[in-house]
């Protein structure tokens, strides 16, 4: 059965907004939103963007290359997530450009870049005011940084214990059905491309998930067993 996809995320834009706005509308809501107007300023969104309108994927080589990343390959399915393997940024975007060229493409997603924490005298981005209220990485701010003299880096993922994230990857790079770290509210933008995003209501994220509430479909578009999730087809039904 197809699966029925509903509804529609409200856009608005970010200069008609305060954050008391924000909560009473959206937070308290938890109901999704897009803004416009966050990025104009951001040094993201020259650096990383060539003047043909492409990602910049050369400049990541230069200037950040030696940095380790976790990457998915979106095409292997590992247990409950995909296959994840470690590579250097310059090993990854090689890998994107070969692959750019060729008929084959691996389908290779980095994910979970705690690029912020590895860099931070290069500013990539401002924090939005409306979101600068962020207890989680507050908190985790206050961790302290150290080398690890084991690592190509000087601040490896361990010692990163944030969760300001950069995700890199082509057309047709995903990521499984999941919920964000420890049910937190978040917020991402895009520098370059689009990326489609499928979300459950509060009232039938359930219906994604196994009677034990411990698993959670891999693939909404794939084949779901209806054994372990009976629930799925309810959602199917309901779009």
């Amino acid at each position: 059965m197809e699966l029925k996809i509903g509804g529609k995320v409200e856009k608005v834009n970010r200069k008609e907004l305060n954050y008391a706005d924000l909560v009473e509308n959206y937070l308290s809501r938890n109901q999704p939103v897009v803004f416009t107007g966050l990025t104009d300023d951001w040094r993201a969104c020259k650096d990383w963007v060539s003047d043909d309108g492409k990602p910049n994927l050369r400049f990541f080589s230069a200037h950040f290359g030696g940095s380790r990343v976790q990457v998915a390959d979106c095409a292997t399915r590992e247990f409950t997530d995909q296959k994840r393997l470690e590579m250097s940024v310059s090993e990854f975007i090689d890998r994107w450009l070969t692959d750019s060229s060729s008929d084959e493409q691996s389908l290779l997603y980095l994910k979970d870049w705690h690029f912020s924490k590895e860099y931070p005298n290069y500013v990539a981005y401002n924090t939005p005011i409306i979101f600068l209220d962020d207890w989680l990485n507050l908190y985790l701010d206050k961790y302290h940084m150290h080398n690890d003299p084991e690592s190509n880096q000087e601040r490896n993922e361990i010692s990163c214990s944030d969760y300001r994230f950069v995700y890199m990857g082509a057309k047709g790079t995903w990521t499984p059905l999941h919920a964000d770290v420890f049910r937190s509210f978040s917020w991402s933008a895009n520098v370059y491309g689009r990326k489609k995003w499928y979300f459950l209501s509060p009232s039938q994220h359930h219906l994604g998930h196994d009677r034990y509430m411990k698993s959670s479909v891999y693939d909404i578009f794939g084949d779901v067993c209806k054994s372990k999730y009976p629930g799925f087809e309810k959602f199917r039904r309901s779009g």
